[in-house]
């Protein structure tokens, strides 16, 4: 049996070559061989991410997503339990979408995955024609990226900062709140290009001009 460290590094020579069927077939011989690993979570999510992006088989990702989901690793299976979310909802399920994305949306402490669950559930929400629904997540939304950006702060992590500032300068936008938005964003630019990198800084001037 290969042991997960090799299996390891064959995925890295297989990612460096852009090998996407060799990945796929390596992430498989782990979640078979070691399956209960935290490597296992992360490949089976990304399985399901191979399945629906590049293989366009929206049933086996949404199964792979699944299986993901109920291993109960924090970054992995919250990620999975967001992409099965909208799996189902791309199938018109729409309660099963809404109830998985719930899961991610509400947890005990915002993360990343919450906020961005949240801001799926606020989308959905907007596509079905419910303004207030759509609103009242948006301010859930809103509360999680201020205590995002208040745990960055307090870590030293300026980058994270940056990001979670611009996030919550748009959706400040979307909210009305206009001046305080531009505050936000202000906020954000002042960190400059090289902690945020060039990409996320020109994004962060945009949204200043809309």
């Amino acid at each position: 049996m290969a042991n997960l460290e090799s299996l390891l590094n064959d995925l890295a020579n297989l990612d460096a070559q852009h090998d996407l069927e060799g990945m796929r077939r390596i992430r498989e011989q782990i979640v078979s061989l070691h399956p209960n690993s935290e490597a296992a979570v992360e490949a089976l999510y990304k399985i399901g991410l191979d399945h629906l992006f590049r293989l366009r088989q929206l049933p086996q990702a949404v199964e792979r997503f699944a299986e993901a989901a109920s291993r109960k690793h924090p970054f992995w299976s919250a990620a999975a339990r967001t992409s099965l979310g909208l799996c189902y909802y791309h199938q018109r399920r729409m309660q099963k979408a809404l109830f998985e994305l719930r899961k991610v949306g509400y947890p005990d402490k915002a993360t990343v995955h919450s906020v961005t669950a949240l801001a799926f559930i606020e989308q959905i929400y907007g596509n079905e024609g419910k303004p207030d629904e759509a609103q009242r997540v948006r301010k859930d939304r809103i509360s999680q990226l201020e205590a995002l950006i208040q745990d960055a702060r307090e870590a030293g992590q300026s980058q994270e900062r940056g990001f979670h500032l611009y996030t919550l300068g748009l959706a400040l936008k979307d909210h009305g709140e206009d001046r305080r938005a531009k505050a936000v964003l202000e906020e954000a630019k002042a960190l400059g290009p090289d902690v945020l990198g060039a990409d996320l800084y020109r994004s962060v001037l945009e949204a200043i001009d809309l």
